[in-house]
């Protein structure tokens, strides 16, 4: 026992070094480790019982959001009662207090005392515009399918999702597919806006581990009207706005495309890189682009749907020099991570389509009259880049 109490003391020493310092590699090598050591210690009634009891505290949360609790208790920079917060707020106060307990002991807000809440840091980054509205977002429009999930499968005799209706429209009673419902729903669709710049901001870039001075820069064409990448579906321009912070000096039109009401959301985008309306479903209006460019997009359609996205790129693509860049996540063949396992799983419930692997990828990309180059990768927990170009036409 006492052996056990110092190797508990030890970790948890080692646990404070690192979350004090600024070694994030180090950070997640240790969170590894306990992982390991949870799934190690966890009896297989333990973890059962865990995931039985896993969706009562997202639950709390989003009541507490929607209530308007967790932004007063964010912003509070002294304990704040239970009472403060039912005025502050509107609702009753005996339900804020039994909402708040599975998140005091999961670490979102602190119990300073008896019916007393201060924030943590995990309150502080919540209230953050991209994931409070990720928060919600996926809350009304993921949850609400995810539990559906089982009971649509089980009416379909468990057949492959493969396209609309599927448990989306079942869950939401809807004839319509994600993007239709959500620009019927303007307030939902800046929460889906705001969370997809969120999620790119501390991911590896595709430019941190792809030549692009070899690849895209190199031969690139030179004159005023040439068009040196375009970001199709890129919502507020993220991914294309640090492109151009990295190759400030790249030759070039930097085009962001996307559906009107997300251009016309859109609140704050450098002036080099223009605003363009577009539907991928429709012709491709830029012809011999340097690179089409996109940022999971075709996760979130079935195969059939896919291979007309590429096609419609493929179709304004120059021979020889028209590069199509994928950023996606690519499952390896067994053992995929968690992570993308989970992602997957969403695809799914929400858009009817999935995470691929390589060689549905290349099945994709050949049926719409493309190749791949080569598959990017910096681990399989991460986003990779698939790399592609117009096939060869036979002669004959």
């Amino acid at each position: 026992m006492a052996d056990t109490t110092k190797a508990a003391a030890e970790f948890i020493a080692a646990a404070e070094n690192v979350s004090a310092g600024q070694d994030d590699g180090a950070r997640k090598q240790l969170l590894e480790a306990a992982m390991r050591a949870t799934a190690m210690l966890e009896t297989p009634i333990d973890t059962i019982w865990r995931v039985i009891m896993s969706p009562h505290a997202p639950a709390a949360l989003m009541a507490l959001i929607k209530a308007g609790v967790i932004e007063e208790i964010a912003k509070s920079d002294t304990p704040i009662s239970a009472d403060q917060l039912s005025q502050l707020s509107g609702a009753e106060k005996l339900l804020i207090v039994r909402l708040l307990r599975p998140l005091v002991a999961l670490g979102f807000v602190k119990e300073t005392s008896a019916e007393e809440y201060s924030p943590t840091p995990i309150t502080k980054v919540l209230v953050d515009r991209a994931l409070l509205g990720g928060y919600q977002f996926m809350f009304s429009a993921a949850t609400r399918s995810l539990a559906n999930l089982p009971f649509y499968l089980e009416k379909t005799s468990f057949k492959h999702v493969s396209g609309a209706p599927g448990p989306f429209q079942d869950a939401h009673n809807t004839p319509d597919n994600m993007f239709p419902w959500l620009i019927k729903d303007p307030s939902m669709m800046m929460n889906f806006n705001a969370f997809m710049t969120g999620q790119r901001v501390d991911r590896k870039q595709w430019f941190d581990f792809f030549d692009v001075d070899q690849i895209l820069l190199k031969d690139a064409h030179r004159d005023t009207d040439a068009t040196l990448l375009i970001d199709i579906a890129g919502g507020e321009g993220h991914d294309v706005a640090e492109f151009h912070r990295r190759y400030p000096d790249a030759p070039g039109r930097l085009i962001l495309q996307d559906l009107p009401p997300v251009i016309d959301s859109i609140q704050d985008l450098i002036p080099k890189v223009e605003r363009q309306k577009h539907d991928f479903f429709q012709e491709q209006p830029v012809k011999g682009a340097r690179c089409y460019y996109f940022r999971s997009i075709l996760h979130d359609w079935p195969d059939a749907d896919c291979v007309e996205i590429l096609k419609r790129a493929a179709a304004a693509m120059a021979p020889g020099y028209s590069k199509l860049l994928l950023s996606e996540f690519v499952l390896p063949s067994s053992n995929t991570p968690l992570y993308p396992a989970l992602l997957d799983i969403n695809m799914m419930a929400l858009l009817n389509g999935m995470e691929r692997t390589e060689a549905q990828f290349c099945k994709l990309l050949d049926a719409a009259g493309l190749k791949v180059v080569k598959f990017w990768s910096v681990g399989v927990e991460t986003e990779g880049l698939v790399e592609a170009v117009l096939k060869e036409r036979s002669r004959y």
